[in-house]
């Protein structure tokens, strides 16, 4: 994935930066930061801290954090919403839908009352537009569409024409899709920030941004609208034409730009935000201020992974990977600061609501050095050097180091770690040239299958060069099934997966949200997709907002 680029946003945030540092020096001792009182006009306005870059355009983003599907979500509705607690879609800018008897075509109804910021009504030909734009994007993130028929075909140019997108407005109101094959969770998965509509006017005012000095010119159909952009964050407020307005108390959504996760933090503890998403390591009570913070932490549902090359070496021999996976310590590798944030991963799928982790994998240097012995490496004498090619993109490098040298003290197996320009780590990689991949996967609905459903696909999971036709089977007829016989069949996805190895899943992710006492109404979503419409901003002592100390 990846982004456009952005003006310098330094050059104006710096007297933001360099007030809160003056607070810092001369207002008073580090753990005693004096609290700006929240200003009147942002009574109603829920402030967010933000480190990434964003871009109110829904199909340009460098990764789905938190913070992009929020303000995604902000300005744009899909079709579908999930209910955090169990995963269910629920009505958004759909009200009902229905499948056909095969269950490869399905029909949504939209609302009558949907409505574009402007007035304008909200149509089944505007979600066509829209994903018709998503799959002519050079992006992986594509890929949310490619159980639609004809979509990945289109995606990687073997079709020019998008109107086979298997996408139509049968009218005004009705939206039709085909799938190329039975696909239980998909109705859940329309809930996908990437798969909103578009105006008839959107696609030009996104590539052009002219939103950047007439925010009025982007046109969006969510619970709020852009009303300022500028190079230190975005102004967001309450839609006049949004169909539940009535219902929301925030009159408004600030996104303040801040240079680091540690500045957001500050921005926090000082009162200039009242949310930050990820914050910085270090709990709230270590915060330098007396403003009253609370964090809140979910599981996301994302795995982090090390990809055996199974048509390498000896990593075609199952005892081997076993052997790999047995001598990890995945508790101890990861560090003290991340000891709140990271999690060992002992399956492929963490805990989710309806649906805790499986205990798959365990770690056992004994039975490690037994293993690779009976392959014929005792000690690993004559093994020959891993090669893992590194990602210079991805922070994981010090995790690298940690894994591998693991593997040379247990096994005397030793690593070589391939920094390479990204040509020829691209090259490496297609050409299959290497034994370890740093992987990982995050899911885009609150369901098990959409993590296991990569080992269905060997052309997507393509680093080990691994396929069993049997697990492809097994995940047709998942999705087919619901309830208690879906999670059984999938059970037995991931258990014959963690049984071969192609993959060892190495850490989970724990989010943490730093908010002010005064957001009211947050809840855990495993996706990271909070609807900052359902939140407020509340007093917190006698009516009046706390601007000094605990209450």
């Amino acid at each position: 994935m990846n982004t456009a680029p952005r003006v310098p946003w330094w050059t104006v945030f710096a007297m933001t930066g360099a007030g809160v540092f003056m607070l810092a020096l001369f207002l008073g001792p580090r753990n005693d930061l004096a609290v700006l009182p929240r200003p009147v006009a942002d009574r109603d306005v829920l402030r967010v801290a933000y480190v990434q870059q964003l871009t109110p355009d829904p199909h340009v983003w460098t990764f789905p954090l938190p913070v992009n599907n929020q303000f995604i979500l902000s300005l744009w509705e899909p079709l579908i919403e999930c209910d955090p607690e169990n995963g269910q879609p629920q009505a958004a800018a759909a009200v009902s839908w229905r499948w056909s008897e095969d269950r490869l075509s399905l029909e949504l109804r939209l609302r009558a009352d949907g409505r574009w910021c402007n007035g304008e009504p909200v149509t089944a030909h505007d979600f066509v537009r829209g994903w018709r734009r998503l799959i002519r994007q050079n992006l992986d993130c594509a890929a949310v569409l490619f159980p639609v028929k004809n979509a990945e075909a289109i995606h990687r140019g073997e079709l020019a024409d998008t109107s086979a997108l298997g996408v139509e407005a049968v009218d005004d109101f009705t939206l039709r899709i085909q799938l190329n094959a039975v696909r239980s969770t998909f109705v859940a998965e329309l809930a996908d920030p990437l798969l909103v509509p578009l105006h008839a006017t959107t696609a030009a005012v996104l590539e052009n941004k002219p939103y950047r000095t007439a925010p009025g010119t982007l046109i969006t159909n969510g619970a709020f609208r852009l009303v300022q952009a500028k190079a230190e964050g975005y102004r967001l407020a309450l839609s006049p034409h949004y169909r539940d307005r009535n219902t929301i108390l925030l009159s408004g959504v600030e996104f303040i730009r801040a240079d680091g996760a540690a500045m957001a933090r500050l921005l926090v503890a000082v009162g200039r935000a009242d949310l930050a998403n990820p914050p910085a390591i270090g709990a709230p009570a270590g915060l330098p201020t007396a403003r009253c913070v609370t964090e809140e932490t979910e599981m996301a549902m994302s795995v982090v992974s090390l990809d055996l090359n199974v048509a390498r070496g000896p990593l075609r021999d199952v005892r081997v990977r076993r052997a790999l996976a047995l001598a990890m310590n995945r508790a101890g590798s990861i560090a003290e600061a991340d000891a709140d944030r990271l999690v060992p991963a002992y399956s492929w799928v963490p805990d989710m609501p309806g649906r805790p982790g499986l205990p798959l994998m365990h770690e056992d240097e004994a039975e490690a050095r037994r293993l690779l012995a009976e392959a014929g490496y005792p000690g690993g004498k004559g093994f020959p050097v891993l090669i893992l090619p590194v990602n210079q993109r991805r922070p994981n490098f010090g995790y690298l180091q940690v894994w591998t040298e693991r593997w040379y003290r247990v096994l005397g197996v030793r690593t070589y770690l391939a920094f390479d320009p990204p040509e020829k780590h691209k090259l490496r990689y297609t050409r299959g040239e290497f034994d370890v991949m740093q992987g990982g996967l995050m899911a885009t609905v609150p369901d098990a299958g959409d993590l296991l459903g990569l080992f269905a696909h060997p052309e997507r999971f393509d680093a080990p060069h691994w396929a069993n036709p049997e697990i492809t089977r097994l995940m047709a007829e998942a999705n087919r099934r619901s309830g208690l016989e879906r999670l059984a069949l999938l059970e037995r996805i991931e258990r014959s997966v963690m049984e071969d190895v192609p993959t060892i899943p190495m850490i989970f992710e724990r989010r943490r949200t730093l908010l002010g006492v005064e957001v009211a109404g947050w809840y855990a979503d495993p996706l990271g997709r909070q609807a900052f419409k359902r939140l407020a901003i509340t007093p917190v002592e006698h009516g009046e907002f706390h601007a000094g100390g605990p209450p």
